[in-house]
């Protein structure tokens, strides 16, 4: 008979913990899903392949305040974009920079020192957005790639936990993706409703109320 009790030290010691994925931080991303739509059907004279990229995004936030807890001012209206030119995409670019500056002071003088950071790097020269919503954990709709040019165009969607304070994730895939594509490909970070918590029930693919028919709505646009 062969004796399997532990001696009393070995039944306190914690189990190993298990391993990390290699490259790994323990954070997980989800799988991107592709929907694309014919060249014939965009409204840039029927050269645009829209790619529809819905990613489950997710990562930890610590020492950040609840992002609806962060005051914003009410971005100024924009008119429709009815053409993605060159000038018209200037004149919209330069509007929402205006937008996000101005939550970048607000955040400031609130004494949210970490959202302050994070918008006024979003506003700097190089950045383009086609909207911009400060409140409410933060509304944006990034452009990565001259979309005047382009004749392939990706979207992306993120999902659970992506919001202002955490847009570093949605803005480093979207840059790779961008780069992935080529010179006349480009693509659109759309941060255009309120992410679910990662703890959430919502957080589970293709549950996020009311997302997928502005998200829609976006690519019809373009």
């Amino acid at each position: 008979m062969i004796d399997t009790a532990q001696p009393p030290e070995a039944q306190d010691r914690p189990p190993a913990p298990l391993p990390l994925p290699r490259g790994g931080t323990g954070a997980r991303r989800g799988p991107l899903a592709l929907l694309r739509r014919s060249p014939a059907r965009g409204r840039l004279g029927g050269r645009l392949l829209a790619t529809f990229v819905v990613a489950a995004l997710a990562v930890p936030v610590t020492g950040a305040a609840r992002p609806e807890a962060v005051p914003a001012p009410v971005p100024p209206p924009l008119p429709p974009l009815l053409a993605a030119t060159t000038a018209s995409l200037a004149e919209r670019y330069a509007a929402t920079r205006g937008a996000v500056e101005a939550a970048m002071r607000t955040a400031a003088a609130a004494g949210h020192r970490w959202r302050a950071a994070m918008l006024r790097a979003m506003a700097g020269p190089t950045r383009h957005f086609l909207s911009f919503d400060g409140r409410d954990g933060g509304r944006a709709a990034e452009v990565f790639g001259d979309l005047a040019a382009a004749d392939r165009i990706a979207v992306i969607v993120p999902g659970s936990g992506t919001g202002l304070d955490t847009y570093g994730l949605l803005r480093g895939g979207s840059m790779r993706l961008q780069r992935a594509l080529g010179p006349r490909g480009a693509v659109v970070a759309w941060l255009g409703y309120r992410t679910p918590s990662t703890v959430s029930l919502q957080a589970i693919p293709g549950s996020a109320p009311g997302s997928s028919p502005r998200a829609t709505a976006v690519i019809a646009t373009i």
